[in-house]
């Protein structure tokens, strides 16, 4: 593996080599540093050429022998062609982990396909540094001192992996990490299925199941350096609020996801990357998702069943028993039609365990009827069992919102098995919740 530099020999430029150069010891990988020339079609000459390419080797061929200290390994390339292009399939070509290029502060209008930069960032597979301030990665290359990151997270597979190079950066040197998630205050809430409060954005309730799935998706963070979530709620664009977070917390380096859209996606979802990249006054890091290759084995704790009480429904609890370990907990959950008056949102959370309003008599009847079905040797395997009784407008939401809540890691559903014309007719509740939700659905079908 190595590090790629682009270089086009200006101040920045020479200040941003110093840190990828001082990036690539601290690794213990090959710094490539690359130019590319650009000749135009007019005026050229065989000769001419050949004089430039001399000048230019001369001058890569310095700057490579001025960035040569210690065991710094490092190699010069020149190139010919469209800059962005030629980076990228160079990158690939040697295999980098890890492509640098200097900002030189262009601002281009939001409406074009943006700078060398940007358009590097959106064709690469691997991540790319964008060096603003290249001082404080440099120091902390050299062990002189921690980094601050500021990380964008979310629920995407790009935040993933942006979260997997900051673990990654955490294993060079010491890392202090501000990881932050911008939010609509009334999306979060239809997410879990917790009703609005008129007295804040945000309900307490709604703020612990975030910072409890967002700090699972951190995971573990080896290395030193402390390591928090911050929550973000507003109407504004998550681009402002790291930029803004981030000369806040004087961070040395953003982190972001990027899904490297391109076309009428880039125009229609935007993209958060391209603006931090535009609008920060530090160093930022792109991670795309084809940067994280090491594939992990995800752990089954919490598993949701949802049943109608039917034949077919009882079907699947067994599957979900049989798929938590020991020490595992299993919710059982029945969904009832929205209660007369009550507003869907805040009836869909009326469960037999919430607060005043109680629960109802028919509700406490099915919690029993749910208790009922709890196999016999469920407590002998140490697997725990949740009876939740909620009322929903819409039988598939409730159950993705129930996930969400309680976080699941697998929804375990029975299927009736519809197909055709029953299934245009009735509908297909597993068909629906395997489209809308985020969590892995096992789809227990009916036994003939």
């Amino acid at each position: 593996m190595s590090i790629v530099f682009g270089t086009d020999f200006s101040e920045r430029a020479m200040a941003a080599a110093r840190a990828a150069a001082a990036l690539a010891r601290k690794s213990g990988e090959v710094l490539h540093l690359v130019h590319i020339t650009e000749y135009g079609s007019v005026g050229r000459t065989t000769a001419g050429d050949e004089s430039l390419r001399r000048e230019v080797s001369a001058r890569l061929e310095a700057q490579a022998a001025e960035l040569r200290t210690g065991d710094t390994r490092v190699e010069t390339e020149l190139l010919e062609g469209t800059p962005d292009e030629v980076l990228v399939e160079h990158a690939a070509l040697v295999h980098a982990s890890l492509l640098i290029v200097s900002h030189h502060g262009q601002r281009a209008p939001r409406w074009r396909i943006g700078n060398v930069t940007e358009r590097v960032v959106q064709g690469t597979r691997c991540p790319v540094l964008v060096v603003r301030s290249a001082a404080p990665l440099e120091a902390w290359a050299r062990g002189e001192r921690s980094l601050r990151i500021l990380l964008g997270l979310d629920f995407s597979p790009p935040s993933d992996a942006a979260v997997a190079w900051v673990r990654k950066l955490r294993m060079f040197g010491p890392c202090e990490v501000v990881a932050v998630h911008h939010y609509w205050g009334a999306d979060a809430h239809v997410r879990y299925g917790v009703p609005l409060s008129p007295e804040s954005e945000v309900t307490p309730e709604v703020e612990e199941a975030l910072r409890r799935d967002l700090t699972a998706r951190l995971g573990d963070m080896p290395g030193q350096g402390a390591v928090w979530v911050h929550l973000d709620a507003g109407m504004g664009r998550p681009s402002e609020s790291l930029v803004a977070m981030a000369r806040r917390e004087a961070a040395d380096l953003i982190v972001v996801g990027t899904h490297q859209r391109t076309g009428a996606s880039k125009w229609w979802y935007g993209s958060v990357s391209q603006k931090v990249i535009h609008d920060a006054t530090v160093s930022v890091l792109c991670v795309p998702t084809s940067a994280v290759a090491a594939v992990t084995i995800p752990e089954v704790r919490r598993v949701l069943a949802p049943t109608d009480l039917s034949e077919v429904g009882l079907g699947a609890i067994r599957h979900a028993y049989s798929v938590v370990p020991s020490g595992g907990t299993v919710y059982l959950l029945h969904v009832l039609e929205p209660l007369g008056g009550i507003p869907p949102l805040y009836a869909q959370y009326l469960s037999s365990s919430s607060s005043p309003p109680g629960p109802s008599s028919e509700q406490e009847r099915l919690a029993e009827q749910l208790r009922g079905l709890i196999p016999p040797e469920a407590a002998a395997r140490g697997i725990t069992t949740r009876l939740e009784v909620v009322h929903g407008r819409k039988v598939s939401e409730a159950i993705t919102q129930a996930a969400e809540r309680l976080g699941c890691d697998v929804i375990c559903l029975a299927t009736h098995g519809r197909s055709g014309l029953t299934k245009a007719l009735a509908g297909s509740v597993a068909q629906e919740v395997l489209q809308a939700s985020t969590r892995p659905v096992l789809l227990v079908r009916p036994v003939d």
